[in-house]
C-alpha cells in the first residue's frame, strides 16, 4: 500500500506531465523512430511502474527488446530510450555521450549541494575529459568536472592506493572483529553486523576515526540516508520527499560538521604537494584530494559535507551488501565454504594481530574471484543512464541531441544464452561459472589440473562497475577499493571464525521460510541488498 506521501510523490512526477503530453498538439514525424514500450495508460503506466515496481517494469522492457534494441518510454516529463545488446551499450560509452544531466541530479539533489557551488558544475559546459568539449580553450584548474573526475581517477584507480586502502581496511576492520573473545561463540544477524562493522571500517580508512566519534549514530545515519538516494535524485520538492531529504540532510550535517573541526588545521599549500596515500586529517589521498579539490572551487563547509557524503554512499552501499552476499552464499553451503577455506589457507596465516594475509595473491584467487564476479552479476544491477551531445545512430535509428539513453545491466546480466550453463541456469547462483581448468606443470615437473578464473569472451555483457558517482565515464574509479575491501572482508572472517549455525530470518530477526532474495526497492540503483538476514552462531579461532 502507498501512503499519501508517496501518491502524491507520483502524481506530481508522472499525471500532471503525462496530462501536458494529451493535451498537447501531436507532431508528426516522418523520422524512423523506436518502437514505445506497451503500457495500458499512454504516458503514465511505465513511468509509475519505473518508480513501484522495477522488476515488472524490466520483465516488460525484457519483452520489448525481443523485437527491438531499442524501445522508447516516459519518464514523467522525460522521453527516454532504453537500449539493450553489446553494440548498443557500448555506443553511449563514446564521447558523443555524457552522464553530466544526470550526474548533476544526483550531486544537487541527492547530495544537497546547492547555492553559487552548484552554478558552477552548471555553468561547466566543458565536460569531465582531460581534453574540454568542443574545442573549448579553459585552463584545468577553472574545470570543475574535470577537477572532479581527477581526483576520483588520480585517488582510487592506482594500485599503490588501493594497497595502503587494503593495510588500512584490515586493520581497522580486524580491530572490530577482534571484541570477539577467542574460543567463545556469538550469535549475529549477518546484514545488520556487515552493515555496521564494514561501514566503520572503510569510514575509518578513507575519512578518519573523527567523523565517528563527534557523530554519534553516523553509521545508522548512513544506512538511513542510503535508503532514499535513488528518490532524491528526481528532486521533488521537499513537502513531497520529506522523510528522505530528513535522513540526507541528517547525514550531510554530520559530514560538514566533521569538515569544520578540522578545516582551521588544514594547510591546503601541503595537501596539494603531498604524494603519501595516508594523512593525518584525511586518512587516505582520496580524501584529501576531495579537500583540495573543493577549497581551490571555494566551496562552502555545507557542500563541502555534501561532496563527502556522495563519496561515502559510493564507498558503502556497493560493498557492503556484496560481501553480504558472497558470505551468505559461502555459508548456505558448506562444501562451497571449505573450498574456499583451502583456497584461503594458501594465502591467509596466523598473525599477532589478526589474519597475515597476502593480498596481491588473495586478489588472484580464482574461486574467490569466480565468486565474487557471480555476486556482482547477480545482484549489481544500475540504469547506465547517458545523454547524446551530438545527434547519433544507435541500432539504425537516428535520434537527436539531448536524447537519454539507458541501459539495464539487469537484461544483460541474466541472459540465458550468455550464461546459462546445463543444470546452472543464469538466474541461479553457480560458484563456479567464471572458472575453467586447465592443465599446468608444477615445480616438480608433474602435469595436474589447476582452476583458472576466466570470464570467456562475456566482458562485452558484463557492467557491474557502472557508475555516476565515480571519477570514470564508463568505470567506476572505486572497484580496484570495493574489490579489495569485499576480498579483505571475507578473507579476514572465514579465516578467524567457525560457523556453527545458521538460519535465514527476516530484517526484523522472526522467522521465515525462505532464503534471502534481492531487496526489489533497490532494482536498478546500487548492489540490491538481501530480504532477508542470516542469523548465525560463529566462534572466533584466532
Amino acid at each position: 500500500m502507498f501512503d499519501t506521501t508517496n501518491i502524491a510523490y507520483l502524481v506530481c512526477l508522472f499525471i500532471l506531465p503525462g496530462l501536458m503530453l494529451l493535451v498537447r498538439p501531436t507532431r508528426h514525424d516522418k523520422t524512423a523512430q523506436p518502437p514505445q514500450l506497451p503500457e495500458t495508460i499512454p504516458f503514465l503506466s511505465n513511468g509509475w511502474l519505473f518508480m513501484t515496481d522495477k522488476r515488472r517494469f524490466l520483465s516488460r522492457a525484457r519483452q520489448a527488446f525481443k523485437t527491438s534494441p531499442v524501445v522508447k518510454y516516459r519518464l514523467g516529463p522525460l522521453n527516454v530510450h532504453l537500449i539493450t545488446g553489446a553494440d548498443q551499450v557500448s555506443t553511449i560509452f563514446r564521447s558523443s555521450f555524457t552522464s553530466e544531466p544526470w550526474v548533476l541530479r544526483i550531486i544537487q539533489n541527492s547530495a544537497g549541494l546547492g547555492g553559487h557551488d552548484l552554478e558552477k558544475f552548471k555553468a561547466d559546459e566543458s565536460g569531465g575529459a582531460l581534453q574540454p568539449r568542443h574545442g573549448m580553450q579553459i585552463p584545468k584548474e577553472k574545470r570543475v568536472w574535470y577537477g572532479m573526475h581527477h581526483v576520483y581517477d588520480d585517488s582510487l584507480l592506482t594500485a599503490q592506493s588501493a594497497e595502503a586502502f587494503a593495510r588500512d581496511f584490515q586493520s581497522k576492520f580486524w580491530e572490530y572483529l577482534s571484541r570477539f573473545p577467542v574460543g567463545e561463540s556469538a550469535e549475529i544477524k549477518l546484514l545488520d553486523f556487515l552493515r555496521e562493522s564494514i561501514t566503520t571500517a572503510a569510514t575509518q580508512a578513507v575519512i578518519g576515526k573523527q567523523v565517528l566519534d563527534i557523530n554519534p549514530g553516523f553509521v545508522d545515519a548512513f544506512w538511513q540516508y542510503e535508503k532514499h538516494v535513488e528518490k532524491l535524485a528526481f528532486g521533488l520538492p521537499g513537502w513531497f520527499n520529506k522523510p528522505a531529504i530528513q535522513a540526507r540532510e541528517r547525514f550531510r550535517k554530520m559530514l560538514t560538521k566533521w569538515f569544520e573541526s578540522i578545516k582551521n588545521n588544514i594547510d591546503y599549500e601541503t595537501v596539494a604537494s603531498e604524494e603519501a596515500d595516508q594523512s593525518p586529517l584525511f586518512a587516505s589521498r582520496v580524501s584529501r584530494n576531495l579537500a583540495h579539490w573543493t577549497n581551490s572551487f571555494n566551496f562552502s563547509s555545507d557542500n563541502v559535507g555534501a561532496i563527502y557524503a556522495l563519496f561515502l554512499f559510493g564507498l558503502h552501499a556497493n560493498t557492503v551488501p556484496v560481501s553480504c552476499w558472497l558470505m551468505m552464499e559461502l555459508i548456505n553451503d558448506p562444501e562451497l565454504f571449505r573450498a574456499v577455506q583451502e583456497e584461503l589457507a594458501g594465502v591467509c596465516s596466523a598473525g599477532a594481530a589478526g589474519p597475515k594475509i597476502n593480498v596481491q595473491k588473495l586478489m588472484m584467487l580464482p574461486l574467490m574471484q569466480s565468486i565474487y564476479t557471480e555476486v556482482l552479476r547477480l545482484h549489481v544491477d544500475v540504469l547506465i543512464t547517458r545523454t547524446a551531445t551530438e545527434p547519433v545512430t544507435v541500432a539504425g535509428y537516428h535520434l537527436p541531441k539531448g536524447t537519454i539513453l539507458q541501459a539495464p545491466t539487469e537484461i544483460a546480466h541474466l541472459d540465458e544464452e550468455l550464461w546459462g550453463t546445463p543444470g546452472h541456469p543464469a538466474s541461479e547462483f553457480w560458484a563456479k561459472r567464471h572458472t575453467k581448468e586447465v592443465e599446468v606443470v608444477d615445480e616438480a615437473g608433474v602435469n595436474r589440473r589447476q582452476l583458472q578464473y576466466s570470464m570467456a569472451g562475456r566482458t562485452g555483457s558484463f557492467f557491474p562497475y557502472v557508475s555516476p558517482l565515480g571519477g570514470g565515464f564508463s568505470i567506476c574509479a572505486g572497484r580496484n577499493f570495493a574489490k579489495h575491501e569485499v576480498f579483505l572482508a571475507i578473507a579476514v572472517m572465514i579465516t578467524s571464525f567457525e560457523i556453527e549455525s545458521f538460519r535465514w530470518v527476516n530484517l526484523d530477526g522472526s522467522p521465515t521460510d525462505r532464503k534471502a532474495r534481492n531487496d526489489t526497492g533497490y532494482a536498478n540503483t546500487v548492489a540490491a541488498p538481501p530480504d532477508r538476514d542470516m542469523k548465525i552462531t560463529w566462534r572466533r579461532v584466532l
